[in-house]
């Protein structure tokens, strides 16, 4: 609201009127200043003009008997045609703020302001400044436009009402000071009621944008919406499963992801419900305590989509999941190796109207197959599922990504860390056994789901874990690489161990390579020749002695690896003899044939 004080700046012991004044005793006269050109004529104009307005003018000039505005003047002002709605009240109580004394020179706090009067009007047509100034006997910068939706409140101000009002310590007017044109009471109390309304609207509106944006950027997931802002969830999930997809969509990979396998020792009697899938959730609760079970570990369980249902959750558990299954699942051994990747890149995987992004750091697959026959089947031949065969690859290919296995029984737990971790060598293909932990999963977690409160179940789930996996929770972290050395102590030591050949000297390189590769082949065929000669006579020998030429074909035709000739157990030859010597390099290998 503007100034009371529409005539400031007066003296009234001075026969000179304020400009304001001067200019409004000459309207309607030849110097009227609305006419163009005039001081006013800006009033006129059809940009400044509306429906509502606010007329506020003082009753009289300073202290003389000049009137500025009367009951009188109002009275015929809103009688004139096109005046639909309006309301006005004289101020008599009024006393300058602390605010206003501040911002006023030679104001005091609790003085008192000049009788005055608030108008507010609303027309059904548009009208300029300069008419509703007219109308009322005012100089133009007495009178407020106002928006269309604006007309309550200026009644609310009337009565110094509204809150800020009070808090201003404004004089609180009665109602019957107010005069009106429509029974004003009823029609300010419905709209206090719709503006409370909107206002909780407006603040439901900005406590739902907050909880966008809080899941978008990771700072709330979607359950604790669903506990904390239930009815938000209820209202906008849609938008919230959105948002926290893109900001899954938007999260780096983790620096290191490491590989767990659960499985059955080799010629168990008995390899199912031995706890196998109990003991991976038990371990990714140890691995990550701060967190929900929801929040810490995903279960894949659907062939179909695996990861339909996957919130971001640091642990992913393939349970059940067969080789055949989990190539299926991740849509070729190329999939495999991409979520099961030591050292991930940012990736995403197809779900049911979409892709989500893959930041878990841990994998642990549960299943009845002994370790060494599923990591085989991994890196194996297969036939896809449109045909196709897909040729066996390289071993250390499934059996590196695998730093710890383990091996459940009904009472007992092993753990086996894979020598090429340990050693620190490409040597992926054997696992040394470093723990046993005796106890029965499948008694452990009976145990502790008989556990009524919740509470004192999650507090004995990980007073159990922490004794039964600190072997293995210990030896997670020592798997873990530690980021604590600066670039430039690395990039020396890197740099001091690169080599590159070019130009004149790579030429050179590879001619010694080749020779070395010559020599080398020489030397081994030289050797296989000595010993196909040391065979021979081996089998003329067998052929001589037991009279059959079968012999001598049958030795001569024993197959070769790595360099030697292998000699199956109780072998024979095609006539029923049996070697009873053996010599010339011939040897039998441990366990009979390869």
């Amino acid at each position: 609201m503007q100034s009371e004080d529409t005539t400031s700046g007066g003296d009234p012991a001075s026969d000179e009127l304020p400009e304001a004044l001067r200019l409004l005793d000459l309207a309607g006269s030849d110097e009227d200043p609305y006419k163009d050109g005039g001081e006013w004529a800006y009033a006129d104009s059809d940009d400044l003009g509306g429906r509502v307005f606010l007329i506020t003018q003082n009753e009289r000039y300073l202290d003389t008997t000049r009137v500025l505005m009367s009951e009188e003047r109002i009275g015929k002002a809103v009688g004139k045609k096109g005046m639909t709605d309006w309301a006005w009240i004289k101020h008599d109580q009024d006393q300058y703020t602390v605010e206003e004394a501040e911002k006023l020179p030679g104001v005091v706090a609790g003085q008192r302001k000049a009788d005055h009067f608030h108008i507010a009007v609303r027309r059904k047509s548009f009208s300029t400044l300069g008419q509703i100034a007219r109308a009322f006997g005012v100089p133009p910068n007495a009178v407020e436009i106002k928006p269309q939706g604006a007309f309550m409140d200026l009644i609310e101000y009337l009565t110094h009402e509204h809150p800020n009002q009070i808090a201003a310590g404004k004089y609180h007017y009665d109602d019957g000071k107010v005069h009106a044109s429509f029974d004003w009471r009823p029609a300010l109390d419905e709209h206090k009621l719709a503006r409370a309304a909107k206002a909780g609207q407006r603040a439901s509106l900005k406590k739902r944008d907050a909880v966008r944006e809080a899941v978008m950027l990771g700072e709330m997931t979607l359950k604790q919406v669903r506990e904390d802002e239930r009815a938000i969830y209820i209202q906008d999930l849609d938008k919230l499963q959105k948002l926290r997809q893109d900001f899954m969509l938007h999260q780096p990979a983790p620096r290191h992801r490491t590989n767990y396998y659960i499985g059955s020792p080799a010629g168990a009697v008995r390899k199912g419900r031995t706890g196998k899938t109990q003991l991976a959730k038990l371990f990714a609760r140890m691995l990550y305590p701060d967190l929900d079970a929801d929040e810490c570990y995903h279960v894949a369980t659907d062939a179909r989509v695996p990861l339909q249902n996957y919130k971001g959750q640091p642990v992913i558990i393939w349970d059940d999941y067969s080789v055949p299954g989990l190539l299926a699942a991740l849509g070729s051994r190329e999939g495999v190796w991409q979520v099961f990747d030591d050292h991930p890149s940012a990736s995403d995987v197809n779900i049911k109207y979409g892709s989500v992004r893959l930041v878990h750091a841990v994998n642990i697959i549960a299943k009845t197959t002994p370790y060494a026959e599923y990591l085989d089947g991994l890196a194996g031949e297969y036939t896809d599922a449109s045909g196709n065969v897909h040729e066996a690859e390289d071993r250390n290919q499934s059996w590196g990504r695998f730093p710890v296995v383990f091996e459940v029984t009904p009472d007992s737990i092993e753990m086996s860390v894979n020598r090429g971790f340990v050693n620190d060598t490409d040597d992926f293909l054997a696992f040394q056994k470093v723990a046993r932990m005796r106890a029965s999963m499948k008694a452990v977690s009976r145990g502790l789901d008989a556990i009524e409160s919740d509470d004192e179940r999650e507090a004995a789930t990980f007073q159990v874990g922490e004794v039964l996996l600190r072997p293995i929770i210990d030896q997670h972290h020592a798997l873990q690489l530690v980021a604590d050395r600066a670039g430039a102590d690395v990039v020396g030591e890197l740099l001091a161990g690169i080599e590159v050949i070019d130009g004149e000297t790579l030429e050179k390189h590879e001619a010694e390579e080749a020779a070395n590769a010559a020599e080398a082949a020489d030397v081994a065929d030289v050797d296989r020749r000595l010993r196909r000669q040391d065979l021979e006579s081996v089998a003329t020998e067998l052929a001589a002695r037991n009279g059959c030429q079968a012999c001598y074909s049958d030795v001569l035709s024993l197959p070769e690896y790595d360099g030697h000739v292998l000699l199956p157990s109780g072998w024979m030859c095609g006539s029923g003899h049996a070697v009873a010597v053996h010599a010339g390099g011939v040897c039998a290998p441990e366990g009979g044939a390869a």
